[in-house]
């Protein structure tokens, strides 16, 4: 309010001469003589206080963009931060949302937690960041908190599937009790990547592709345990079944790699090792993989199909 109003914001700062103060990015950087450089990741929820804001017992703020990247999660995900007047009852809910609505993935504080240790006592007024985490790596989301005061979580971009999500336009949406509140999202390409050519829509396809591949490894190692549970019911089979039972094992050489080392793969490895070959880092994904997947596909399908004929299309 053009310093109408002051109030102590010194947090972890020591007493400390202030040669310059800078907002980079939402990010606060102060110069100090003699104490280096202090940097306060992410104030953007500063810039959103106001009266109203500062009366209400849940509010949640409009995130800052958060990048896609495998390294470093923590620091640069999606940030979502709220509010608690006081700490609930239940638990808090955060859901992330696509375009069309569908959700990407759920994570919760858990139902009775406990406030958690050094819990934030601040009002919005006072709003003493609760910033966690490192530069590193960051494969896990963060515990989603419910303290009294201030609260910030950072969104691992991970999809409920286990796959990173691509980026994009997301909602996240905040339920605390019968309260719930929206805030548009957005996960924005790892810079690093845009340099190197590669695009939002690229990874938006290798998500799809990736997500198509991850459907084909369930589906054949469902069909690897029904093999496998038909072989050893019928291991003394005889008549029509021990006719089976042969039958079963020819299949099981084409779906399953044989436990002799350098045996020729089976179909299972194969589909397993494309799934792994598109999804470990962040690429636009090839014509030779995508036809790779059509010829895996057709396999499956003739394999699933004689098993089918053999042992029923029920699990056994």
């Amino acid at each position: 309010d053009n310093g109408a109003h002051w109030q102590s914001f010194q947090q972890n700062l020591p007493n400390v001469p202030v040669a310059d103060i800078k907002v980079f990015r939402k990010d606060l950087i102060v110069a100090t003589q003699g104490r280096a450089f202090w940097i306060m990741d992410n104030v953007s929820s500063l810039h959103q206080l106001n009266p109203q804001v500062a009366a209400k017992d849940i509010h949640l703020y409009a995130p800052r963009d958060g990048y896609r990247t495998r390294d470093g999660a923590a620091f640069v995900g999606p940030t979502v931060e709220y509010y608690l007047a006081s700490v609930p009852a239940g638990p808090v809910t955060i859901r992330i949302l696509d375009g069309h609505g569908e959700v990407v993935n759920s994570f919760s504080s858990g139902s009775g937690a406990a406030a958690g240790a050094g819990a934030r006592r601040d009002t919005p007024r006072a709003m003493m960041m609760a910033g966690r985490g490192g530069r590193g790596g960051f494969s896990r989301a963060a515990p989603v908190t419910r303290n009294e005061g201030h609260n910030r979580w950072v969104w691992n971009v991970q999809h409920e599937s286990g796959l990173g999500a691509p980026p994009g336009e997301y909602e996240v949406r905040l339920t605390v009790g019968g309260t719930t509140l929206t805030q548009p999202l957005a996960v924005l390409i790892d810079p690093r990547l845009a340099e190197e050519g590669l695009t939002a829509e690229d990874l938006q396809e290798q998500f799809r592709h990736n997500l198509t591949m991850r459907t084909m490894v369930e589906e054949v190692n469902a069909l690897v345990s029904r093999v496998e549970d038909a072989q050893e019911r019928l291991q003394d089979a005889t008549g029509r079944d021990a006719q089976v039972a042969e039958s079963l094992d020819e299949v099981a050489g084409r779906l399953i790699t044989g436990p002799i080392r350098y045996s020729a793969p089976g179909l299972q490895t194969h589909i397993s090792y494309l799934a792994g070959m598109t999804s470990r880092v962040d690429q636009k994904v090839g014509r030779d993989a995508l036809e790779r997947y059509q010829v895996l596909r057709a396999e499956l399908d003739e394999i699933t199909a004689e098993v089918n004929r053999l042992i029923g299309s029920g699990r056994m």
